[in-house]
């Protein structure tokens, strides 16, 4: 769909979303609850096609921290947190959970994948078990613009920019830039850009 009518498309389809937006940003911002931002957010990737589409892109536009209309959520994906931010033409496929994260521009995201809010979520008691004193401890985790994540894939640190992460790979330290990460846990390969190697 062309930028054009795809921004057309999002602004008309704020008619339909208004009932889970609204409710969802008064939720948030003034209660600092994000309890009707999930229920909408899991509810709305059940939609199925172009029109499922819109409607994440319209929905997720209103709620997310910042967020360009021309991203591509699919079928089953959603976002756990608000506070996400996301560039242009961010593509996710299906069955994808993006927690606390900041999406550059045009970062690819395949099926299955899980982008954590950190490696360290809680914190109480011994080993995190106690879960009266084991509050969330939320991190942002960056994913560099024109990057790609793999099918399934798990996402619990930074990734630089314009990397690859294979399919079914576990990153749990920050990837460089220009880096492919592989394996469980994910280590480091750099492939010279062919023009580099031609000029060496």
């Amino acid at each position: 769909m062309r930028y054009e009518v795809k921004a057309i498309a999002v602004s008309v389809t704020h008619l339909v979303t208004w009932p889970f937006t609204v409710p969802a940003l008064i939720a948030y911002r003034v209660f600092e609850s994000e309890r009707f931002f999930d229920f909408s957010a899991k509810l709305l990737s059940l939609l199925p096609g172009r029109v499922g589409q819109l409607v994440r892109a319209s929905f997720y536009m209103q709620t997310l921290s910042r967020c360009h209309y021309d991203i591509a959520v699919g079928f089953g994906s959603f976002f756990s947190h608000p506070s996400a931010e996301v560039g242009r033409s961010v593509g996710i496929g299906s069955f994808s959970i993006i927690g606390t994260a900041r999406l550059g521009d045009d970062v690819m995201v395949a099926s299955r994948v899980s982008v954590l809010s950190g490696k360290y979520q809680h914190g109480g008691g011994h080993r995190g078990r106690v879960r009266r004193v084991n509050p969330l401890e939320l991190k942002r985790v960056n994913v560099g613009e024109g990057s790609w994540l793999g099918e399934g894939c798990l996402i619990m640190a930074d990734v630089g920019r314009r990397c690859i992460v294979s399919a079914g790979s576990v990153v749990t330290k920050a990837v460089p830039d220009d880096a492919t990460a592989i394996g469980n846990p994910a280590r480091f390969l750099r492939y010279a850009d062919k023009q580099e190697a031609a000029a060496v």
